[in-house]
């Protein structure tokens, strides 16, 4: 990234996939087979900033269910037949998928429009609240000065 005049890298995050400068916010994401974004948001435009935690609870509600539906089956006075381990894996693999669609993401918006939206997965909670508070510090030292 070429920075302008008077313009200093601040920080960035989720391996320098987001990069915060004096003057504005790039995103630089590369989604694989050949797709690549660039996004840039000037500090001033800035106007939103959401950390966002998203899960279905209800995959293990009903995992529960049909590892106890299999239990029940299996203690019942029916012989084992092997209809006792369907449901317990059926079970296992929402458990599974419960875990595997959970999402953290991070999306600052601006006022045209434009967002960038990346992962935190991977980000401790206070390490993600210390780089939002970096950018509203940016955009305040910006905009008031």
């Amino acid at each position: 990234m070429n920075l302008f005049e008077g313009e200093q890298t601040l920080t960035s995050a989720d391996g320098n996939a987001i990069l915060l400068t004096t003057h504005r916010i790039r995103s630089n994401n590369i989604h694989g087979w050949g797709q690549q974004s660039t996004t840039s948001i000037m500090l001033e435009k800035i106007s939103s900033i959401q950390a966002n935690y998203i899960s279905y609870p209800i995959l293990l509600v009903v995992a529960a269910l049909f590892v106890l539906i299999g239990f029940i089956l299996g203690n019942s006075y029916q012989p084992n037949n092997g209809a006792t381990v369907v449901p317990i894996i059926i079970g296992i693999l929402l458990i599974i998928v419960y875990f595997a669609t959970r999402k953290h993401i991070c999306i600052i918006a601006s006022d045209g429009g434009a967002r960038i939206v990346f992962a935190t997965s991977n980000m401790k909670k206070e390490t993600l609240l210390g780089f939002i508070d970096d950018v509203e510090k940016a955009k305040a030292k910006r905009v008031l000065h």
